[in-house]
């Protein structure tokens, strides 16, 4: 198997996030900043639970310690979406969980070894979405982590349907079994990954997937590359892409490029190119504006087949711990798949810790 490498152009990169990525661009942190995962999602450690609890709402309360012993930290993050289409459909409104998570930390070693586990206990089944031990503080402020963790790619925007997340197969869905390997540097933040590329399944082939991400965080901007590959039996996936962003007083703008090939061992190579575009507004303390815009082309061989998905609403933090999200998306795909040509409203209420 041949590795993956990124170019050595495209070592100037940013970060994911800090549980989303426009919070890590309005702040200019890194995801190590905030969370237990050094490359961002999941549980939010000691100065990411202050920042969510004193920064994030219109009315800040006392802190609350994500701390059960001096060792062992605690948290989580439950979400419940209605949604609903004003056309004719079946259903044509549903409520569901959308998200239940549980995590602990625990810190063997102070600031050198930590044993973690993000814990998915609905809307499906209960499983372990990431399970590792990593180990800190290497020199050029490395790390290195082992077990089952999301991979290194792009922006780790909550929504997983976004055309950058699904179509590349980066998401919270996907994370796969074996060794990352990091260093953050000064402003620098660069990761590498090799796992079984079965996303969380055991090993079914001789093949690896290696994927790679490489970060440059400035106060103001970053701007970053990621790229994968993956040999399995029945074909090779390549994946390669840009992403970052900058900030303006209250004005955040990112945005993400993909470009995904398919070669199957028989039959033809399938190309995908997806974009992402995303603007938030910090209207007032507690209250944020978003604007996003999905494009995707399905198959760059075939002419006239290209996506959009777009959403714009509110996210409303009134107190710590509390987030509530309304949106309306427009979703224009090829005119006979009329099920996804339908526009939607959804509303969220999301506790987190």
């Amino acid at each position: 198997m041949r590795t993956l490498l990124l170019p050595l152009g495209l070592l100037v990169a940013t970060t994911p996030a800090a549980a989303e990525p426009y919070l890590a661009l309005r702040t200019g942190l890194k995801c190590s900043s905030c969370h237990t995962n050094l490359t961002g999602g999941g549980n939010r450690n000691t100065y990411g639970g202050i920042f969510s609890q004193t920064q994030l709402p219109m009315r800040p309360g006392t802190v609350v310690s994500k701390n059960v012993t001096d060792f062992l930290q605690i948290g989580w993050d439950l979400r419940v979406e209605a949604s609903g289409t004003f056309k004719a459909s079946t259903p044509r409104t549903s409520i569901g969980l959308d998200v239940a998570q549980l995590y602990a930390a625990a810190e063997l070693l102070e600031n050198r070894l930590v044993l973690y586990i993000d814990q998915t206990v609905g809307p499906d089944r209960a499983v372990a979405r990431e399970a590792f031990g990593m180990v800190k503080r290497l020199p050029g402020e490395g790390y290195i982590k082992a077990g089952k963790f999301l991979l290194p790619y792009g922006l780790r925007l909550q929504d997983d349907a976004e055309y950058i997340r699904e179509r590349t197969g980066f998401s919270y869905k996907t994370p796969d079994q074996g060794v990352e390997v990091g260093l953050e540097p000064g402003p620098l933040a660069i990761a590498v990954a090799l796992t079984n590329g079965s996303t969380g399944a055991v090993e079914n082939d001789n093949g690896k997937q290696v994927t790679s991400s490489a970060a440059v965080v400035f106060r103001q901007f970053r701007l970053g590359a990621s790229a994968s590959r993956n040999d399995g039996t029945d074909q090779r996936r390549e994946v390669v892409g840009g992403f970052g962003g900058f900030n303006v007083g209250p004005l955040v703008l990112m945005g993400e490029l993909d470009y995904v090939r398919d070669k199957p061992v028989q039959g033809d190579t399938v190309r995908q190119l997806m974009a992402y575009g995303e603007a938030d507004w910090l209207l007032i303390r507690g209250l944020n504006a978003k604007v996003t815009y999905g494009w995707l082309d399905p198959n760059m061989d075939v002419a006239e087949n290209e996506r959009i998905r777009a959403r714009f609403g509110l996210e409303f933090f009134p107190t710590p711990f509390l987030r509530f999200a309304g949106f309306y998306g427009l979703f224009k795909d090829i005119p006979q798949a009329t099920t996804t040509n339908l526009d939607r409203w959804s509303v969220e209420a999301h506790v987190l810790f």
